[in-house]
């Protein structure tokens, strides 16, 4: 929220003030700060301030340098994800899904399941069941791994490989979260069973 409004009362008198903050600048100019200082040396300060520019859309080319400074430091998934967003904000789409690429084979299983949620959220179903779907190459005894598969089948509508995938995570004897998960999403489905 950048502004608000104050009502100042005086007797039967209402006065409304509105209070307006360039939010984007200030936090764009703190972070300017804070970077020259001693926290500036962690890939993770420089890799979350080109974050921020990044879903605020500020000022992207501060933000580029920024991430690549955090990439020079340590070139993992967050950081080549980070440039890859700024990429395809600024219209340079071919290089942005050539670092989404390097990226997702930097990946961990974790980045990789939250990446694929993230394009979920976004509506890019088929997106995030090919992540997801790499995921479980990778870590096929993952029963949480599974059972994203098949909670992003469910929210594209594929009802039938949604159920195998579940069913799937279930055979696994998966931690207690993951089974329920899977339990509930069979339920809302209409299938049950743990086998595959």
């Amino acid at each position: 929220m950048n502004s608000g409004e104050l009502v100042l009362n005086w007797e039967k008198k209402h006065f409304p003030v509105k209070i307006e903050f360039a939010t984007d600048d200030i936090v764009m100019a703190n972070a300017a700060e804070e970077l020259k200082g001693p926290t500036g040396f962690s890939w993770q300060v420089y890799s979350s301030a080109a974050n921020y520019a990044r879903q605020n859309k500020g000022n992207q080319e501060k933000a580029l340098q920024w991430i690549d400074q955090a990439i020079a430091q340590n070139k993992n998934f967050t950081t080549l994800n980070v440039k890859a967003g700024l990429l395809r904000q600024v219209g340079k789409t071919a290089d942005a899904d050539k670092l989404d690429k390097d990226a997702i084979t930097l990946a961990t299983e974790a980045e990789l399941n939250q990446y694929g949620y993230q394009l979920l959220g976004n509506g890019q179903h088929d997106e995030a069941i090919k992540i997801f779907t790499v995921n479980t190459e990778r870590h096929p005894e993952s029963a949480n791994c599974w059972d994203s598969l098949g909670e992003g089948y469910a929210t594209k509508g594929d009802k039938e490989n949604a159920i195998k995938n579940f069913k799937k995570a279930l055979s696994m004897n998966p931690p207690a979260n993951v089974k329920a998960n899977s339990e509930a999403y069979l339920k809302k489905l209409g299938a049950s069973g743990s086998g595959q």
